[in-house]
């Protein structure tokens, strides 16, 4: 179906702290790992997670070591491998192993992987695609699906600008690649903006990531995008809390599933 979605519960470093936050949990920075792998659980065996509605979900590789890939195979969701380790303060990814990475995320039967960067200025731009890409094809020829996610931060000043310029370079390097992956992108602000990529031999799909916009927003501003599904994170998890019980917690999340699907 081309309206399932990519569920995100890769929350890692500061933004676990931000999740456990929003979730109204307490923690310590030594507990705050096994924490939010309550909460993942919680999620994924509420009812309505399930193939219907998502098509993949990307998990931390802490969670892909507690078992969380062999859960959404089991389920017939696809799982992906977070392996970038972060960005350095210009966005660029920070140096990590990538053939350590692919190795793991064979070793755990993963379907593919995701990683970050972070788009803040037109200078990093096109670095960032170049790194990108690269370990994309390295990943694509291990046998696993890249997802290549240069984000454009939702509050950036030259966001449209910024956009226009990245639909283009992104198309220059598609010419080249010799491979499939998928786009994560922030949804843009112009209507079907990305919908030429989509026609691209080498992209299996685009998704949009909800970058801080709450639920509503989000969906609002995805359903303007022909051929772009979701990928969210903070969305999917909105009015979550620690305190429901399981039936008002499975009725959120089950609503919030719902919401983004038929946005998507």
């Amino acid at each position: 179906m081309a309206n399932q979605f990519i569920a995100a519960l890769d929350q890692s470093g500061g933004s676990t702290s931000t999740a456990l936050e929003r979730y109204g949990q307490e923690y310590t920075e030594d507990n705050k790992f096994d924490l939010m792998h309550d909460m993942r659980m919680r999620m994924v065996n509420s009812p309505d997670f399930n193939d219907t509605r998502i098509w993949g979900a990307i998990l931390f590789k802490d969670s892909v070591t507690r078992g969380l890939a062999v859960i959404m195979n089991a389920k017939n969701i696809k799982p992906f491998l977070k392996v970038d380790v972060g960005c350095e303060d210009n966005g660029y990814m920070k140096y990590f192993q990538v053939h350590d990475a692919i190795n793991f995320a064979i070793d755990h039967e993963c379907y593919g992987t995701k990683m970050r960067s972070v788009v803040k200025t037109e200078n990093i731009l096109r670095p960032v695609l170049t790194q990108q890409f690269a370990n994309a094809e390295e990943i694509y020829n291990k046998g696993l699906m890249p997802i290549v996610e240069p984000e454009i931060p939702i509050d950036s000043g030259d966001k449209e600008r910024l956009e226009n310029i990245l639909r283009d370079e992104i198309a220059k390097r598609l010419e080249d690649f010799d491979g499939r992956c998928i786009l994560k992108l922030t949804i843009p602000e112009k209507e079907n903006f990305y919908t030429e990529l989509a026609d691209s031999s080498s992209v299996e799909r685009i998704v949009g990531l909800s970058g801080g916009y709450r639920l509503g927003d989000a969906c609002e501003k995805l359903h303007k995008q022909d051929r772009m599904s979701a990928s969210f994170s903070r969305a999917l998890s909105e009015g979550l809390t620690i305190n429901q019980t399981e039936e008002e917690f499975s009725d959120i999340l089950s609503d919030n599933i719902n919401t983004i699907w038929r946005a998507s």
